[in-house]
């Protein structure tokens, strides 16, 4: 019983790490578009190449605080996609195209706000908008 005891705590701050990964390079690969470029890759070179922060910062001649905060932002940004959208937790229930929501619309969908938002469109944010609600709708999200 001792030795189970033991084993738990050793291995429960493990898995938790790889839930933690796993959940976000799936968030990562449906909403990585939505991110900067800096917080997509740094995302990417952690927790899909296990890199540290210090790795990256090295080669990329920055500090390992700068690295640290694009990381933070860009989860917290995935986690909010996820929280609104629902879009992996809608494939990962088995979700079929015959259920009404046929991702690869979805993706074009977030693919063409990723197009809006790197366009600069501060000054008519109404496209961007519109494709959102139109993604809402698709994935049954209320507003």
């Amino acid at each position: 019983m001792r030795q189970d005891l033991i084993l738990y705590m050793i291995f429960e701050p493990i898995m938790e790490s790889l839930e933690e990964k796993q959940t976000i390079s799936l968030l990562l690969d449906m909403y990585g578009s939505l991110l900067t470029d800096r917080q997509n890759d740094f995302i990417d070179l952690h927790y899909n190449e296990d890199l540290s922060f210090g790795e990256i910062a090295e080669s990329e001649n920055i500090s390992r605080q700068a690295v640290h905060d694009a990381i933070l932002h860009g989860k917290k940004m995935l986690e909010k996609f996820e929280e609104h959208l629902g879009l992996v937790r809608l494939k990962n229930s088995g979700a079929a195209p015959s259920d009404g929501v046929d991702l690869d619309a979805v993706r074009k969908e977030i693919a063409e706000i990723n197009h809006l938002l790197r366009d600069d469109i501060l000054y008519d944010t109404g496209p961007l908008k519109r494709k959102i609600k139109n993604l809402m709708k698709m994935v049954g999200a209320s507003e």
